[in-house]
């Protein structure tokens, strides 16, 4: 990905050449096409260039335009648009990078120009006219960009690393921050980073910094119903569902340099993507990079729900060049240190991701993407959907969707009233008194491997919220608020699969992450989510002529990304346990964390129980984030 970086002088000093090009050596691998910086008084702004889409040719940042020098990372998808508006010629945009139209938004509109721009984007504008700095992040927070105000001197990145190759700029941990992300709390706090005194700018907003450190915050945009789509009836969201769809995916690929890769299930999400992607890319000459993590052909484990049948349905598309990334010995320790140094943060444990990135990046793609997002937007899945239409007083249709349930899933009448109808009328106060009761009364916490000493100050201190931690089931919210709470907890933190994604000189995209994409996403009515004893739909609707006829008719939910997840866990665990133990000077890490209670989980577990699949999973995640913490202390020495 290409990353933009720079500094703003609060003391009347001017801003160093030297200091910004040290920031632009930490960022190199985000340059691999070219990086520049300049300086202008208390203001030094540079850019790291990774060429995605066809206009990128055309990019020369910083861009110096009278008193206004800008640096973006954007793909701005709504260029013809915005050109029309401001009075820009077609053939003046032919030769414009989106950098230069986003500048001439500015330009037109001022400082609320951000509203009118639809893309992924980040940017950073000095106004010497008004002495002033905008940042600015796009709508769900598709990239990233950290920042730290200090006394004298505001100081930005894309990647938080290149903050710390400025004097100054503390490099510590947030206490805080890492025991929210260990308690697994369920609101994330908007601009909260795992760094002491830094910040991520949160999605949809704009900051204004003047030359004196005086900042003021505008934000844009939040998760909404579009107004546009209220009050329509069913054949308007089923045609709205397929275009919006493929619109978002078009802005992604139409203007590539190279074909793109997707991170492939083979299921709704990822699959809408492909069938639209597809035939676009190829149009172009090429074949879309379709990457799945499967089992090993011939393998099955308890609770596995490989991808690997839903994947072989799209092989006879001639667009696809699938490839498969199965685990072999790899495990979520391999080389863990790098993981850290190139993303700073524990998600660099996500092998499977790294091994997929891999594959992408050596089949020649600079792009890559995946369906995340689709489950809360406009292909909406939850628990207790029949329980929902029994609540709204339709008997006859209930027990119509109930027959279908039931004949589709072919699951038992009593499953599915477990599954499908009690989540859905049980209040929230009962379903968490019943999870409750089944964990022994204990608190959401207890015995999850957090030192319980450290668990009790956070609470103590309101840090954390004991009862809105995640569990094995959900049931601080459901339905229409809780895919509302995860949107705004995707925008508001770092963008972490993008920051994993560019180790290996990669972009990355989520088209369900789409502005307009959220804005149907919640404007669909609940009588379109579930229907003849099937979610999703709307995208059985709406792809029937795109989709594999196994996949339209499939009833059951998502392929795990990571089937093996178990056996890795089993198989490395211990030993990476060990190490965190040994890892364990004057109790910095037991200070976090109950190796007991860690050990006591990876020794239990069985792979035929299915909570024990998660138990090992957050376990795993626990000991990744001892190992990350004691790699960071290490690093500061």
């Amino acid at each position: 990905m290409s990353a933009l970086f720079g500094i703003l002088r609060f003391d009347g000093e001017p801003a160093s050449s030297r200091d910004v090009n040290r920031m632009a050596n930490v960022l190199a691998h985000h340059g691999p096409d070219g990086r520049r910086t300049v300086v202008e008084g208390p203001v030094a702004l540079g850019h790291c260039l990774l060429r995605v889409n066809r206009e990128d040719w055309f990019e020369a940042q910083p861009i110096q335009d009278g008193e206004l020098t800008l640096v973006a990372d954007a793909r701005i998808d709504n260029r013809e648009a915005l050109a029309a508006k401001i009075g820009i010629a077609e053939a003046t945009l032919r030769d414009m990078p989106d950098s230069a139209v986003l500048l001439a938004a500015y330009r037109h509109w001022g400082d609320g120009f951000a509203e009118h721009l639809l893309g992924d984007f980040t940017f950073a504008i000095w106004d010497a006219r008004s002495r002033v700095l905008l940042l600015g992040r796009d709508h769900m927070g598709q990239r990233g960009l950290f920042y730290h105000q200090g006394d004298t001197a505001l100081v930005f990145a894309t990647d938080v690393q290149a903050l710390w190759a400025i004097e100054g700029v503390p490099r510590r941990l947030s206490e805080d921050a890492l025991g929210r992300r260990l308690m697994m709390a369920v609101d994330r706090i908007p601009g909260q980073s795992l760094f002491e005194e830094i910040t991520i700018l949160p999605n949809a907003t704009v900051l204004r910094f003047d030359d004196r450190g005086m900042v003021s915050s505008h934000r844009y945009w939040s998760p909404h119903a579009g107004v546009e789509h209220h009050g329509r009836d069913d054949a308007y969201f089923l045609e709205t569902y397929r275009s919006t769809v493929e619109e978002a995916v078009a802005c992604r690929v139409r203007r590539l340099i190279k074909p793109p890769a997707l991170c492939f299930s083979g299921g709704f999400d990822s699959g809408s993507i492909a069938a639209v992607a597809g035939p676009i890319v190829a149009a172009q000459g090429g074949r879309l990079i379709a990457i799945s993590s499967v089992l090993a052909e011939g393998e099955s484990f308890p609770f596995a729900n490989n991808a690997r049948a839903a994947v072989e349905a799209f092989r006879p598309y001639p667009f696809m060049d699938l490839h498969y990334y199965t685990r072999g010995d790899d495990h979520a320790f391999d080389d863990i240190e790098t993981s850290f140094a190139a993303t700073h943060n524990p998600i660099g444990t996500q092998y499977v991701r790294r091994g997929m990135y891999r594959i992408a990046a050596q089949a020649g793609a600079r792009l890559v993407m995946d369906g995340h997002g689709g489950d809360y937007t406009v292909n909406m899945r939850s628990n207790g959907m029949l329980g929902r239409i029994l609540l709204r007083g339709n008997v006859r249709l209930f027990v119509h969707e109930f027959r279908q349930r039931v004949r589709k899933t072919r699951h038992r009448s009593h499953h599915v009233v477990r599954r499908d109808v009690l989540p859905g009328v049980l209040p929230l106060w009962a379903l968490s008194a019943f999870f409750k009761m089944r964990r022994g009364f204990g608190p959401l916490w207890w015995k999850n491997g957090v030192a319980p000493r450290f668990a009790r100050t956070l609470i103590e201190r309101e840090v954390v919220d004991p009862a809105r931690l995640h569990h094995h089931y959900q049931t601080e919210s459901r339905w229409q608020a809780r895919f509302r709470q995860l949107l705004r907890n995707t925008g508001a933190g770092p963008p972490v699969q993008r920051i994993l994604a560019s180790a290996h000189g990669l972009e990355f995209s989520r088209p369900f992450h789409d502005k307009r994409v959220v804005e149907l996403g919640l404007a669909i009515p609940e009588r379109l989510q579930f229907r003849d004893g099937l979610e999703r739909y709307l995208a059985r609707q709406a792809f029937a002529d795109r989709l594999p006829a196994s996949l339209l008719s499939h009833a059951l939910g998502n392929s795990l990304e990571d089937p093996d997840k178990f056996r890795m866990g089993k198989a490395s665990a211990q030993d990476a346990l060990t190490a965190a133990r040994a890892l364990d000077r004057d109790g910095r890490l037991s200070h976090y964390l109950d190796f007991d209670v860690l050990e006591d989980i990876i020794a239990r577990v069985d792979q035929t129980r299915r909570k024990d699949h998660l138990d090992l999973h957050n376990a795993t995640l626990k000991i990744a984030a001892a190992r990350f913490i004691a790699w960071f202390d290490r690093s500061n020495d």
